[in-house]
């Protein structure tokens, strides 16, 4: 036990890194069937995420693009990554977010709602 505890006490301190999603850090960009397009309807999700990234130059976003099971999957995976991809390019084209700070994926179909056409969605999380 004595050796235990000197090894702990002797132990480097580890720096843990504690992600918070909260409302204020995920945010969600819904979609029309079959569409990356941002409708008018969803550019204030967007303009959220970029006001943020303006105010904390060191913050980050990770966009994970996500198709309904609606429609062929070979399509509807190529459909997610176009949704992420749509999310990262208004916010390096039109609020001037530098493209290293962001990184957009397509996850393929999405399960996380029940509800089909919710699962038509860019999930946008800030990373402090």
């Amino acid at each position: 036990l004595a050796a235990e505890l000197a090894a702990c006490q002797n132990k480097k301190p580890e720096v843990v890194k504690e992600v918070n999603n909260t409302l204020n850090s995920v945010r969600y960009i819904f979609y029309r069937i079959g569409s990356s397009v941002i409708t008018a309807d969803q550019k204030p999700n967007v303009e959220m995420v970029a006001a943020y990234l303006k105010n904390h130059k060191d913050a980050k976003v990770v966009i994970k693009g996500y198709a309904s099971q609606d429609g062929n999957e070979e399509f509807n995976i190529k459909l997610a990554a176009a949704r992420a991809e749509s999310v990262k390019n208004a916010l390096i084209k039109q609020y001037g977010i530098s493209a290293d700070r962001i990184q957009a994926e397509g996850q393929g179909i999405g399960h996380m709602f029940s509800e089909e056409s919710w699962n038509r969605v860019s999930i946008c999380t800030i990373e402090d």
